[in-house]
């Protein structure tokens, strides 16, 4: 069974992952158009974000998503709740990383 192309691509300030034709391995890739926008735009805004969508989290860490909607579950992961939102702060993510690294 042949593998479709998945590509990470940044639209209205989430990442979603858009399946293309077929392909013997799936392609993890930033829109390279959007990140360049989106650099020249915040030029002058600190280089880290304050606080991630679980999405961008996975992308930026290489968990996967249910990864860590799992470890908020049980509660090893802080989040704030953001409306239905779920937002991972820098802080809390890093925390997260140190205390499974150890």
């Amino acid at each position: 069974m042949a593998m479709t192309e998945t590509k990470i691509v940044r639209r209205s300030g989430a990442f979603r992952a858009v399946r293309g034709a077929a392909s013997p391995l799936p392609v993890l890739r930033a829109d390279a158009a959007a990140d360049s926008n989106a650099a020249s735009r915040n030029a002058d805004l600190p280089s880290e974000r304050l606080a991630y969508s679980v999405a961008e989290a996975a992308f930026i860490t290489g968990l996967s998503r249910d990864l860590l909607y799992d470890q908020m579950r049980v509660g090893k992961l802080v989040y704030l709740k953001v409306g239905r939102r779920r937002v991972i702060t820098r802080q809390n993510l890093e925390a997260f990383l140190a205390r499974s690294a150890s």
